[in-house]
């Protein structure tokens, strides 16, 4: 996907007045000659998709001694979901292997600079969940109970205690919620950078504008690709082509249960007016609100259901709703301006959860992709856990629950108040 802006928001509604600018960030100069004027004809692991779960995979293979690694994407890397996001990181997850991979995924994050040469900009600004109802209530404090259990440093704050740690805030109606100083927030962009970088240095190649339009199995193993520049064979295959990986699936055939859903989040012009510059990023695990900054701006988004599609459209009374609820919600915020939205795509399963292992019955086939919003924050961990899956057929960390088979043998374990 191209992160865009959709048409309404530059209509005469009040709130479409307001906002202004490129919703995408501007990669035109990071990559000079990605795609190689000699295209080569065949290579050990072809990766479809130039995001950040699919840079940080090539990386890991290539630190792990795979350099013959070609990654190709249908437009320019990094231009899809992993554009739009915000670079948040947490630990506060309901099922232990989220928290273990948060765990891993922030600990490179921190000594990321040592190993790229790309500072990722880390601040530790943490998250607070709250919720007005009771089961909800009671989601938090078992996840909390969890997280605290492996090791992670979660307050249980009550109403009182909430309003006294953030005036600005109004937690009418809210029973409680948890708070994690050690989530936050780092720069996607320098990541991303770093990852691709590095893995160009060490000898992968990246060739943008490239389409893959059918995948054919060669006999007795590998596959053959044909790209919109060109025929590639590999010995392996990595889909982790974010919400359209359902579509790349089709190709070879096979069902990769992803869906794309249309997310966006508001961005203000710089504000303060009685909010700190640093706060922790809010969310109403009820209402789905979500409160932040983005620089000295503020950010406002909500995680409400939408149609599934790959359009970037949204009901034309979408942006009053989120800015009616900031303003119930952080009063303050009735006198501040729009400045743009960030707009992508969150890659859904059926459970919330992703996607990661080698595909049943099609050897040297891999998937990599369905993270539901949280690809940036756990793309280090799952990079590294794909590459070892590759090239030792073994994961240090048991992701087994992520394997495709478990679609069709009854419920699955979802993923609690998922944002």
């Amino acid at each position: 996907m191209g992160v865009r802006t959709p048409p309404f928001l530059f209509s005469n509604s009040p709130v479409g007045a307001l906002l202004y600018g490129s919703l995408g960030r501007s990669l035109s100069n990071i990559w000079l000659e990605a795609v190689p004027r000699d295209l080569k004809q065949s290579t050990s692991v072809a990766i479809i998709g130039g995001g950040i779960i699919g840079a940080s995979v090539g990386y890991n293979l290539a630190v792990s001694g795979v350099k013959d690694v070609v990654m190709l994407e249908r437009s320019k890397a990094g231009a899809g979901s992993t554009s739009a996001s915000l670079g948040g990181f947490r630990h506060q997850f309901s099922s232990e292997l989220s928290v273990r991979l948060s765990q891993r995924s922030v600990s490179i994050i921190e000594r990321f600079e040592e190993l790229t040469g790309y500072d990722p900009l880390v601040s530790h600004d943490g998250y607070v969940f709250i919720a007005s109802t009771e089961p909800s209530f009671n989601q938090l404090k078992k996840n909390r109970d969890l997280q605290r259990g492996l090791g992670v440093r979660v307050e249980l704050l009550s109403k009182e205690e909430l309003q006294d740690r953030y005036r600005f805030y109004s937690f009418d109606g809210i029973l409680g919620g948890t708070l994690c100083e050690e989530d936050g927030h780092a720069s996607t962009m320098a990541v991303f950078q770093g990852y691709v970088s590095k893995a160009k240095q060490l000898g992968i190649e990246l060739w943008e504008d490239t389409e893959v339009v059918a995948v054919d199995r060669k006999k007795p193993n590998g596959f053959l690709l044909k790209t919109s520049k060109g025929t590639l064979a590999a010995d392996s295959v990595v889909i982790a082509a974010g919400a359209y990986s359902g579509l790349v699936g089709q190709l070879v055939p096979v069902d990769i249960q992803i869906k794309p859903y249309p997310r966006k989040i508001l961005v203000t012009k710089s504000f303060s007016d009685g909010i700190p510059l640093h706060i922790p990023l809010m969310i109403d695990v009820d209402s789905t609100f979500a409160f932040g900054r983005e620089g000295k701006g503020l950010i406002f988004a909500n995680n409400q259901a939408t149609a599934s599609s790959f359009e970037l459209v949204f009901p034309p009374n979408y942006d009053d709703i989120v800015i009616q609820e900031a303003v119930r919600r952080v009063p303050a915020t009735e006198h501040c301006s729009l400045s743009y939205a960030n707009v992508g795509l969150y890659e859904m399963t059926p459970d919330s959860n992703p996607i990661v292992c080698e595909i049943p019955d099609v050897e040297g086939l891999y998937c990599c992709s369905g993270f539901a919003g949280h690809g940036f924050m756990h793309s280090p961990a799952i990079g590294e856990l794909t590459a070892d899956l590759i090239t030792k057929g073994r994961t240090s960390l048991d992701i087994s629950s992520y394997h495709i088979e478990r679609f069709g043998k009854g419920p699955t374990d979802k993923e609690k108040l998922i944002i």
